[in-house]
């Protein structure tokens, strides 16, 4: 569907988590669709056998004209995965505690104005990641995949506590998971050498934003044609306050035992097994992460 108001009526799949969105949800999409010259729509309830993907495949096969996906972290990269390469817009309804790529193109959090901007806004086309892990099939991210201390986190946080205090579930578990043992890896960018290391954390990303605006990679941009590493080694209090430091200041600093890059492809090597995340979820351990940019693999509609 293009930016510009179309006079022949249009059709939208909503692809939603019920547990994530509010009681008013389907009521206030149901206003505004036709209001905006959709006709038809296709509602796509996620649930715990099929969190998003099927739901998103489901909608390219139909042919629709704009999807409307609506959760958290999990639910948006599942739908991401889904639409990859389709051409069909994606209206971000964000309903998570991270919403990370809602936060990395500085889209509305409240569920009335990013509505809104799904249906009148303009539609950027953005980069996804390819990841294949070990010898899994391949799916796509939009935000930040890795291994080591952010893994952990994830893996340590209190579904409860996360409800009850949301972001500060995050500290909590950051509290366990720093005294965790470094991880041995040997990662690759591109053709070029291999660099080695006992990293604390190891990242891949698409987008460079945390949670409460913190900027982990300062200058990654979600459509430049390229992926970005991020791979920290502190091994002593004044390496990680340097690690600190250089998020806060967006600048290295010396002898900060941080390694970026910037390429097309990754490998990451575990010499052993550990725990990888993606956009925030934890999803199993692994040995080998290849990650691959797909430029322009995404469509999505943000503010004009």
């Amino acid at each position: 569907m293009s930016d510009s108001p179309s006079t022949t009526p249009g059709r939208c799949a909503v692809i939603y988590n019920p547990v994530k969105v509010s009681d008013d949800f389907r009521s206030m999409v149901e206003t505004a669709l036709p209001r905006h010259n959709f006709s038809s729509t296709l509602w796509l309830e996620t649930s715990e056998d099929d969190p998003g993907r099927g739901m998103a495949q489901q909608a390219v096969a139909e042919q629709v004209d704009l999807v409307l996906g609506a959760g958290g972290d999990g639910t948006i990269r599942l739908i991401a995965d889904g639409l990859a390469n389709s051409g069909i817009p994606l209206g971000l309804v964000p309903a998570g505690t991270g919403n990370l790529l809602a936060r990395n193109l500085d889209l509305p959090l409240d569920e009335l104005t990013a509505l809104e901007i799904a249906l009148t806004g303009r539609t950027r086309v953005i980069d996804l990641i390819k990841l294949t892990v070990d010898d899994r099939p391949p799916e796509h991210f939009a935000v930040m995949a890795g291994i080591g201390v952010d893994a952990v986190i994830m893996n340590e946080v209190d579904p409860e506590l996360k409800d009850k205090i949301g972001a500060g579930a995050y500290v909590v578990a950051a509290a366990k998971a720093i005294n965790r043992l470094p991880i041995r890896v040997t990662v690759r960018v591109d053709g070029r050498r291999p660099i080695r290391r006992h990293a604390m954390l190891c990242l891949v990303g698409n987008v460079g934003e945390l949670q409460g605006k913190i900027k982990l990679i300062a200058d990654a941009e979600p459509d430049d044609g390229l992926l970005d590493l991020y791979m920290a080694s502190p091994q002593k209090v004044r390496h990680w306050l340097k690690v600190l430091l250089r998020m806060i200041t967006r600048r290295p600093q010396r002898d900060d035992r941080v390694d970026q890059a910037k390429g097309r492809k990754v490998t990451i090597t575990i010499h052993g097994q550990d725990d990888y995340q993606l956009d925030g979820d934890v999803i199993g351990s692994c040995r080998r992460l290849e990650a691959e940019i797909q430029p322009g693999a995404l469509s999505v509609r943000v503010p004009r």
